[in-house]
C-alpha cells in the first residue's frame, strides 16, 4: 500500500500504529474511519493503524506499514519528538521520520532538532559531575538521545575518551606567538569503534535503526563515516551499502568489506558517490543517511559538549575541528539551544573550522565575504569543486552544501574559516608525534596545524581556552605514517651506527615549525 487515507479536515494527529506509549496530548487524538487490525478508544493504551476510505492519499506517509498524519503537536513514544527546523510541525519519533522520506511531512525541509522533555535535561546535568571520569560509553546521556529501549543500544564503548591537556601547544602559543593560552585535545582518535570521530554517529545510528526494525541502510561518504557505520551496522545485524569516492583508501576499502558489508568504489568525486547511493537508495528502497543535518547523527555528536562540561573545569572560549560537510558545529548549535534555559555556559565557543588547502570551498567562500564586509546574501556564494585532489581524501566534500548554515553559526561566534596548507601536513604530524608521542591521522593533522596557523595569524587571544578534536587515528591512514619515517641507517656492522641527539632533533622540528607558521599579526 503506497497511499493510507485519513481525513485531510482533521488537523491534530498522531502516528497510527501499534504504539503502547500514549499520546502526550490525548485529547488531541481520535481513532477515525476502518482500522486494520484490534481497535480501542482514545484511551492510548493501543494506537491501531487507521484507514478511510475516499480521501487523498497525499495528506500522509506509509513505509513499513506505518502511517503518518500531518500537523502541528504530536508526540506519541513518551520520551522525544522531532521538530521541524522550518515549519515547526512535530513528528513523532524516527519511525515516523523515516515514514516521511526524512522530509517533514509539511514543509518538506531535512532539518528537525530532537525535542525531550525538560526533566531529562534536568537529570542529566544534576548527574554530569556525579559521573565517574572514565564511564562505559557516551550512553550515559541516554535520557536525552533519541532511543526508546536500551536493549537496542549497539555500543563498542565509544564516547569513553579522555580530554588532554597539551602543554606543548600552550609552550608554543607563549614563546612563539605572545599568547597565554591553555589547549586541550578531545581525543577522538581513541574511541574504541573505529578510532575516529564518526563513531558517535555509528552507535546512535545503529541503535535507532535496529529499534525501528530497519534491515538495510545505504550510506555516502568519503571513508571514515562508512568504516564506523558498517562495523555498527554489522552489530545490529543491519546490510550497509557504502558508495565512497575513487580517492578513498584502500584500508577504508578494506575495513568495510571486513565487517561484511557491501561497499561500492564510485568512480568519481564525494558528489559522484552521494548521487549513486541516492540513486540505489530509491531504486531499492532502503533508508538512505540523511547526511550533515541527519537528527541521529547531530544528536550523537551533541554529547561532546555534555562530556566538556562533565570533565573541564573552565568551558572552552575557542572549539577547533577539521571541516568537510560540518555536523560537528551543527551538533555544538543544537547542544546550546538545549542548555540555554538551563544557565549553564555564558556563550559559544568561537568556531574555527579548517579545511584542506586543496579542498577548501568554505574557506575561499569565507575569505571572499569576509573581504567583502560580508553582504547582504553572502552565505549562499560558494564554489564548487569538482574532483578534488586533496591528500586528504575523509575531507573532500566539493560541494559544501552547508555552509550557508555553516557559515552563518561561525559569523555568529565571532569564529573563522580557515585553509590548513596540506605541504605541512607531515611535519605537523611528526611534532605532535614528538611531543605528544600520539600518531593521529591526516583529518586530525588538519585541525591541530590550522590551530597553530591560528596563533600566527592573531585569531588565539590571551586567556583562551581551546578545545582541538581529535577526530581520527593514524591507523586509518596507513600512507601517512609511513611518511612520518624519519632518516635510517641501514648498516652491516654495528660499529656502522652513528649516535642520535634526540634534543637536537627537537630542538630543530620546533624551528621547523616556527619558520613554516610565522607570526602574521
Amino acid at each position: 500500500m503506497k497511499n493510507g487515507c485519513l481525513s485531510p479536515s482533521f488537523h491534530p494527529f498522531f502516528i497510527t500504529r501499534l504504539d503502547p506509549y500514549p499520546p502526550k496530548n490525548p485529547e488531541c487524538c481520535q481513532l477515525i474511519g476502518n482500522a486494520a487490525g484490534e481497535q480501542r478508544n482514545d484511551t492510548g493504551l493501543l494506537w491501531v493503524q487507521v484507514f478511510h476510505n475516499g480521501y487523498d492519499g497525499n495528506d500522509v506517509s506509509y513505509r513499513h506499514g506505518i502511517i503518518m498524519k500531518r500537523g502541528k503537536d504530536m508526540s506519541g513514544n513518551g520520551k522525544y519528538d522531532l521538530k521541524c527546523n522550518g515549519c515547526g510541525t512535530r513528528v513523532d519519533g524516527f519511525a515516523s521520520w523515516f515514514a516521511s522520506k526524512q522530509k517533514c511531512p509539511d514543509c518538506g525541509i531535512n532539518q528537525a532538532d530532537v525535542i525531550y522533555a525538560e526533566s531529562s535535561y534536568k537529570k542529566i546535568l544534576g548527574e554530569l559531575k556525579t559521573f565517574p571520569e572514565v564511564v562505559e560509553s557516551q550512553w550515559i546521556y541516554f535520557d536525552i538521545l533519541p532511543l526508546i529501549d536500551r536493549n537496542n543500544i549497539i555500543s563498542f564503548g565509544e564516547g569513553t575518551i579522555p580530554i588532554e591537556r597539551w602543554t606543548f601547544l600552550e609552550t608554543l602559543a607563549r614563546d612563539g606567538y605572545g599568547i597565554d593560552c591553555r589547549i586541550y585535545a578531545h581525543r577522538n582518535d581513541l574511541n574504541r569503534g573505529t578510532g575516529t570521530f564518526k563513531d558517535l554517529a555509528g552507535t546512535v545510528v545503529a541503535s535507532v535503526l535496529k529499534e525501528n526494525d530497519e534491515k538495510n541502510y545505504v550510506a555516502a561518504s568519503t571513508g571514515n563515516t562508512a568504516v564506523s557505520y558498517s562495523k555498527y551496522l554489522a552489530a545490529a545485524s543491519i546490510d550497509m551499502y557504502g558508495f565512497i569516492p575513487l580517492l578513498s583508501s584502500t584500508m577504508q576499502l578494506a575495513s568495510v568489506g571486513g565487517y561484511g558489508q557491501k561497499v561500492f568504489q564510485v568512480k568519481g568525486d564525494y558528489a559522484r558517490a552521494k548521487e549513486a547511493a541516492h540513486q540505489f537508495s530509491d531504486e531499492k528502497d532502503y533508508l538512505l543517511a540523511a547526511g550533515n543535518f541527519d537528527p541521529m547523527r547531530i544528536e550523537a555528536k551533541k554529547t561532546m559538549v555534555y562530556e566538556w562540561l562533565r570533565l573541564l573545569d573552565d568551558f572552552p572560549t575557542v572549539y577547533i575541528q577539521a571541516l568537510s560537510g560540518g555536523t560537528g558545529p551543527l551538533a555544538i548549535e543544537k547542544a546550546f539551544r538545549e542548555l540555554e534555559p538551563f544557565n549553564v555556559v555564558d556563550e559559544l565557543p568561537r568556531q574555527i573550522m579548517v579545511q584542506p588547502s586543496r579542498c577548501a570551498p568554505m574557506a575561499h567562500a569565507w575569505d571572499k565575504a569576509k573581504a567583502a564586509n560580508f553582504p547582504e546574501g553572502w552565505e549562499k556564494e560558494y564554489p564548487i569543486y569538482q574532483n578534488p585532489e586533496t591528500a586528504i581524501a575523509t575531507l573532500s566534500t566539493g560541494n559544501p552544501k552547508t555552509y550557508p548554515v555553516i557559515s552563518q553559526f561561525v559569523k555568529k561566534t565571532n569564529g573563522e574559516i580557515v585553509a590548513f596548507d596540506e605541504d605541512l601536513l607531515v611535519d605537523v604530524a611528526r611534532f605532535i608525534a614528538m611531543e605528544a608521542q600520539v600518531f593521529i591521522g591526516p583529518a586530525a593533522v588538519v585541525p591541530a596545524g590550522g590551530l597553530i596557523q591560528s596563533m600566527a595569524q592573531g585569531l588565539v587571544r590571551n586567556g583562551d581556552i581551546i578545545l582541538l578534536n581529535v577526530g581520527e587515528g593514524a591507523g586509518r591512514a596507513p600512507d601517512l605514517v609511513e611518511k612520518l619515517v624519519h632518516e635510517t641507517q641501514s648498516i652491516d656492522d654495528p660499529k656502522e651506527c652513528t649516535l642520535y641527539d634526540r634534543n637536537a632533533a627537537r630542538n630543530a622540528m620546533w624551528k621547523r615549525i616556527a619558520d613554516a607558521f610565522p607570526k602574521t599579526s
